[in-house]
């Protein structure tokens, strides 16, 4: 049997409770705002790659709550793409190295920001942390 190769994408929504706002950015020489997201590597755990992504890109620590959803991007793009809901707990905003932009806004926002139109339960699950 053949085995299978793809990427897999983590994605972090850094939600602030407090605000009731959501993080987004735009990385160096992008057009469009997008959730923290990076490739996952093969030998490390979901959990601590979630945390140094979203630490080098924004400066936050966060408190991972848990996944939200997933979607299959195969054959296309050969990637999955996880989401998890997550807390920015401690540290100061500051945008990595690859960062152009970073920006808070209302959860009810977020698909016009981001240019795109989100499938219906991921769609509610953002809409509903308002």
């Amino acid at each position: 049997m053949e085995s299978a190769k793809f990427k897999v994408k983590i994605v972090g929504v850094i939600f602030d409770p407090k605000k009731r706002k959501i993080l987004i950015g735009k990385g160096k020489g992008e057009k469009r705002y997008s959730f923290l997201e990076g490739n996952l590597v093969p030998e490390e755990e979901i959990d601590k790659e979630l945390k140094r992504l979203t630490k080098e890109k924004t400066g936050f620590i966060i408190h991972n709550l848990g996944t939200i959803y997933s979607e299959n991007a195969l054959p296309d793009k050969e990637e999955i793409k996880i989401y998890f809901l997550c807390e920015a707990t401690e540290g100061e905003e500051k945008k990595g190295q690859n960062v152009e932009e970073l920006v808070w806004i209302k959860p009810s926002e977020a698909e016009k920001k981001l240019e795109v139109k989100f499938p219906t339960r991921l769609r509610e699950f953002v809409t509903g942390l308002q």
